[in-house]
């Protein structure tokens, strides 16, 4: 490629180099440096100015300005893993990406000359390559750190790196797909931000980490053959009043094994009526539902089907690894979802309004600031999509009993199952009472039922019950 002396000496030609040196308002020998490459012009005005002396077009005008840009800033070159990268400064910056560790190795990319692979290599391999490169990058340069730091401006470090680690695990698909979601890939990219060396170290042992191994069947079926299935206090269908304090230390231990800090605020109702309808009344609180995935369907009209909540969906997935799909419990709770829903005949009714009205205005009361004031008249029925926003409670008591024994199984093999006994133990006393609804700063609880009929028949203490059209 041209150099800008070579392109100037072409355009000045034979014109006499005093003359153009005159139209261009410049000293002789400053041109003279030009046109021999001992210096470059310092801006692209002067440029044109020899340029317009010398009659160029704007064709050429257009040329030397860009080889000037290009001898003045030369594109970046990596040679990194076997291959071979180069800058291009035309390529527009494009959108950094919606989480924190794509963001940052975009910002990366625009610090470091926005290199890309050069023609005739593997693409694939040499994207991955370099993606590897910006990462350690990431890690071993302070200042561009702090940079990306300060221009993408997040602020919601986790406390330490088990609280991070945690986070992230809770974060991770419990489907089939192995690959983070966003907000785990956020919770790294903050992590590998963290002006904390150790935060870094554990979020990028995080990103690189291999998914846990998975038993082959012959291992399952052995596993499987330990577990016994004996019966247990089944809760299900109990009727005096829940160890509230074991209700509320269960539910702080779901947010401490999820990496979240406590609920300010943990608010008791009597009954699941009162609950949908002071979640209803408490909506600011919950625009950010946890772990009930049937919540973010919300906005699709009537749902007909309620998702397992994300706790029960993570241990689930635990299990299947060591037992396989047929060796996970499916829920099969004593009590059915037929309480808390209308599709299959079941609701909730205000069997005494005034007295479901003074317990509504008593939980209410107990709501954290701004409290929301209650219109006048009897509580109205609970929307038919209330029904499905909570976790299940006591009617998950069989499932849980199952998969005790499964669990207990693993730790009597010796199998290492990590912080699962610990989430079951949680998630087991957050479920002794009634449904509940967790938000990050409010978990609303319902009370057991004073009295429990056949089937979902049930009836609490604000004078509300199930029945049956």
């Amino acid at each position: 490629m041209d150099t800008v002396a070579v392109l100037l000496t072409r355009m000045v030609g034979a014109r006499p180099l005093l003359a153009v040196a005159l139209k261009a308002r410049l000293l002789p020998t400053t041109l003279h440096q030009y046109l021999t490459g001992q210096a470059l012009p310092p801006d692209s005005a002067t440029l044109e100015a020899i340029g317009n002396a010398c009659g160029a077009n704007e064709w050429q005008l257009d040329t030397l300005v860009e080889t000037w840009a290009l001898q003045k800033n030369p594109p970046a070159e990596l040679d990194y893993a076997g291959f071979t990268y180069r800058g291009n400064y035309r390529r527009p910056d494009g959108p950094r990406g919606g989480d924190a560790y794509n963001a940052a190795l975009h910002e990366v990319w625009l610090r470091t000359g926005k290199l890309e692979p050069v023609a005739g290599q593997d693409q694939f391999a040499a994207e991955k390559a370099l993606r590897s490169w910006q990462l350690s990058r990431l890690q071993s340069d302070g200042p561009l750190r702090d940079q990306i730091r300060r221009a993408l401006n997040h602020d919601d470090f986790p406390a330490d790196p088990d609280m991070l680690q945690r986070r992230v695990a809770a974060a991770f698909p419990v489907g089939h797909d192995p690959d983070p979601t966003p907000q785990a890939l956020h919770l790294i990219g903050i992590g590998l931000l963290h002006p904390d060396a150790a935060m870094r170290r554990r979020a990028f042992g995080l990103l690189v980490a291999d998914p846990p191994p998975v038993a082959d069947p012959a291992e399952q079926r052995t596993l499987l053959a330990t577990v016994r299935d004996t019966p247990g206090p089944d809760w299900s269908a109990a009727t005096e009043p829940a160890d509230r304090a074991t209700v509320e230390n269960g539910i702080r231990g779901c947010y401490h094994l999820c990496g979240l800090p406590p609920p300010e605020s943990i608010v008791w109702v009597d009954s699941p009526y009162t609950g949908v309808l002071l979640r209803r009344l408490a909506a600011p609180f919950f625009e950010h539902p946890l772990w009930n995935r049937t919540d973010r369907f919300r906005d699709f009209g009537v749902v007909e089907s309620r998702y397992p909540d994300d706790l029960r969906s993570r241990i689930e997935h635990d299990l299947k690894r060591h037992f396989g799909y047929q060796g996970v419990p499916h829920y099969f709770g004593a009590l059915s979802d037929d309480d808390l829903r209308l599709t299959w005949g079941a609701t909730l009714i205000a069997t005494e309004p005034a007295r479901a009205r003074r317990a509504l205005e008593e939980a209410a009361a107990r709501l954290p600031e701004p409290r929301p004031v209650l219109g006048p008249g009897d509580p109205p029925p609970a929307d038919n999509n209330d029904r499905y926003y909570h976790l299940d409670g006591q009617n998950l008591a069989s499932w849980i009993l199952r998969v005790t024994a499964r669990v207990e199984a693993l730790t009597t093999a010796g199998v290492a199952i990590g912080d699962l006994g610990e989430r079951l133990s949680a998630y087991r006393d957050a479920n002794l009472a009634g449904p509940w609804w967790p938000s990050p700063r409010l978990v609303i609880v319902c009370e057991r039922p004073i009295a429990a009929g056949p089937g979902a028949l049930r009836r609490w203490a604000d004078g509300t019950a199930t029945s049956h059209r």
